[in-house]
């Protein structure tokens, strides 16, 4: 797998991840979980994933969900935050991105 094409999928599963994470909490209002923005993040999300294992082994799919997965813990603890929908729109570049890059 090409280091740029994987960084974007790392970078799209990152930036997606928080807007992704609320559908498993059993608290989450009804109104979040219906919203289109948590559509699209689950949509990015699950395309980065099932991407990252369909590009090359279990082991390389599975570096990419994970250096994905730790810079959304980074970023979350960052002091600088960005609104959620420029995070949004930001892992939606990446993933297209990436699949310019595949192509």
């Amino acid at each position: 797998m090409d280091i740029v094409a994987a960084l974007s999928l790392s970078l799209a599963i990152a930036l997606s991840w928080q807007g992704f994470r609320p559908i498993f909490a059993v608290s989450t209002d009804e109104a979040v979980l219906r919203s289109p923005a948590t559509m699209l993040a689950s949509s990015v999300w699950l395309g980065s994933l099932g991407l990252a294992f369909s590009a090359g082994s279990i082991g390389a799919g599975g570096l990419v969900v994970s250096f994905g997965l730790f810079l959304s813990v980074l970023l979350q603890k960052s002091s600088v935050r960005a609104p959620a929908k420029v995070s949004l729109a930001l892992a939606t570049v990446f993933l297209v991105s990436h699949l310019c890059i595949r192509v």
